[in-house]
């Protein structure tokens, strides 16, 4: 007999790493795969800082760091981490990844039948968890450029509603999010009393002249905020897996009980990894420009050349390396089929947009543009043939 499995095993999906097995099927075809399925720069030959591994190979030479960590993280990085974030180093937890922080907050928040105020699109974790909670679901719509409106955010809040989550820069859009727009969210929030959940793993990597602008900045004293950050992106890190949760505003304690009790159940995060991420928050970011100008010229590359694409529309990411472009064609029910089709004909791998939200107005897929220029322009071609014959 088969193992009986649980229900909530069938709520687990994600998109990004789910539709690898079709490609590896696709490759063993003898076809060639533009892997631009995950956001993960070291597949492309980005590397850390030199400073971030120096510490995490000193690290692995002193034996007390193979130890249990304390469970809640680092003390040295809770008060780096306290330092940035404004907060009390016991309001800070470090995770395996922002994503486990995201784990254990909906574990922490939601019962059945509760929701969280998603964005659509987001990142599909939030999705996710939100359903092996037994969540309800509940999304915020975007406008073409990627950006809420507060009222349509209003209108979607009920008695269920536990937290209102934002992601700037969001992932998969690449948008970024103006001051007035976050204090817009953040009033609204505080109207109904609702915590925010700001994901901000992107917030060094704008790519134009203006700079992200973080939640703990805009919100009030009195609000509840929960920060959420890590060495994954900013520092071409995710292999480390360290990321943090900090709390802001009043009456937290029960939520810093609850996250204590979880980092507590899971023993804890490998110390090595964040005397890396420790050094990551107390030194220069010296790598970040250089980072970012490789980014842009990615970047440019994709929006031009997706725009030229008739049937095709992309608006123009502001920050990370994701592009959203938009697909009008009838000849797909929807762009997962879409997608799944491109691939085996073409062998570019991306993601299909409702991976990011089921209530999505359109089709549309994520496309990361962290490969090399040259291989960029190739697999746009390979796109701009496919859509040809499609439309």
């Amino acid at each position: 007999m088969a193992i009986r499995l649980s229900k909530r095993v069938a709520n687990i999906s994600y998109e990004i790493r789910d539709i690898v097995t079709f490609a590896r099927k696709v490759e063993a075809s003898d076809k060639k795969i533009h892997w631009f399925n995950i956001g993960d720069p070291n597949q492309f030959g980005f590397r850390p800082p030199q400073h971030v591994t120096d510490a995490i190979i000193e690290a692995l030479r002193q034996p007390r760091y193979s130890a249990y960590c304390p469970s809640e993280g680092d003390p040295e990085l809770r008060h780096a981490v306290a330092k940035i974030e404004g907060v009390p180093a016991e309001n800070v937890t470090i995770h395996s990844g922002l994503s486990e922080g995201i784990d254990f907050l909906f574990q922490a928040l939601i019962d059945p039948g509760d929701n969280v105020l998603l964005p659509s699109p987001g990142y599909p974790l939030y999705n996710t968890k939100l359903m092996v909670s037994w969540g309800a679901k509940n999304y915020y719509p975007t406008d073409r450029h990627f950006h809420p409106n507060p009222e349509e955010m209003r209108a979607r809040i009920n008695k269920k509603t536990k937290a209102l989550v934002v992601i700037n820069p969001n992932n998969p859009t690449g948008a970024t999010y103006p001051r007035s727009l976050l204090k817009k969210i953040a009033d609204l929030a505080a109207e109904h009393s609702l915590p925010i959940i700001s994901d901000e793993i992107y917030d060094k990597i704008t790519l134009d002249d203006e700079k992200a602008v973080n939640m703990r900045d805009v919100v009030s004293s009195d609000q509840q905020l929960i920060s959420g950050n890590g060495i994954s992106k900013n520092y071409i890190y995710p292999g480390a897996r360290v990321g943090y949760l900090a709390l802001h505003g009043p009456d937290m304690e029960g939520m810093q009980g609850a996250l204590a009790k979880l980092c507590n159940q899971r023993l804890s995060v490998n110390w090595e990894m964040q005397r890396g991420a420790l050094a990551a928050y107390t030194q220069p970011m010296s790598h970040i420009e250089g980072f970012k100008s490789e980014l842009r010229k990615r970047r440019d590359i994709v929006y031009k050349e997706l725009n030229e694409i008739p049937g095709m529309s992309c608006a123009k990411p502001k920050a990370a390396f994701y592009s959203f472009p938009k697909i009008e064609t009838k000849k797909f029910a929807d762009d997962r089929a879409f997608v799944y089709s491109m691939l085996e004909e073409t062998g570019v791998l991306v993601v299909p947009g409702m991976g990011f939200s089921p209530v999505l107005d359109g089709k549309y897929f994520r496309l990361v543009y962290l490969a090399p220029p040259e291989e960029l322009h190739e697999a746009i071609g390979k796109i701009a043939k496919f859509v040809e014959k499609s439309c």
